[in-house]
């Protein structure tokens, strides 16, 4: 069937559709979980799917291949769902605070953190909040931002040293 569909027979492309879209709803549907999201991820990892669709060198994999493909996808769209969220800057709210049974002198101190991360370039800030906040390893933080390992490696060092003067001072 991939063979028709890669030659150009329609039926056989639709047909072959047909059965990833199975495969990459249920693959989605474990990874974002039902409803809207998981569809809208298993069409965009089919896009995808269907782009590299050329790189697919055992047909008999075509299983496999796919839901590495739709399991990628759901990992970037995460990523970028978490990137959009902005910073909580604290500010007078303390609902926005991680905990409201926070002792008052805590709360302070993450206004304070908060407040001073949002003094970073945007740059250093997600650079920072990615590895420190989030955990992520350098090389993910890398993949994720475009830029060099050196680069996030100078970004963090150069926000931690401002966010330490900054505290101390």
């Amino acid at each position: 069937m991939i063979e028709a569909a890669r030659s150009g027979d329609q039926e056989a492309a639709q047909a072959l559709w047909r059965r990833c879209s199975v495969v990459a709803r249920q693959v989605a549907r474990r990874t974002a979980g039902s409803g809207i999201e998981a569809d809208d991820l298993s069409q965009e990892a089919l896009l995808r799917a269907v782009e590299s669709f050329s790189s697919l060198r055992d047909p008999s994999a075509l299983v496999n291949w796919l839901q590495v493909v739709v399991r990628r996808s759901a990992v970037r769209n995460a990523r970028r769902v978490r990137l959009k969220r902005p910073l909580l800057s604290g500010g007078d709210d303390p609902a926005v605070l991680p905990s409201l049974e926070a002792p008052p002198d805590f709360q302070v101190d993450v206004r304070l953190l908060l407040g001073l991360l949002e003094c970073l370039s945007e740059e250093e800030r997600r650079c920072v909040w990615l590895r420190r906040g989030e955990g992520w390893r350098i090389e993910e933080i890398a993949e994720e931002t475009a830029l060099s390992i050196s680069t996030i490696h100078r970004r963090v060092r150069t926000a931690e040293r401002r966010l330490t003067k900054w505290l101390r001072g």
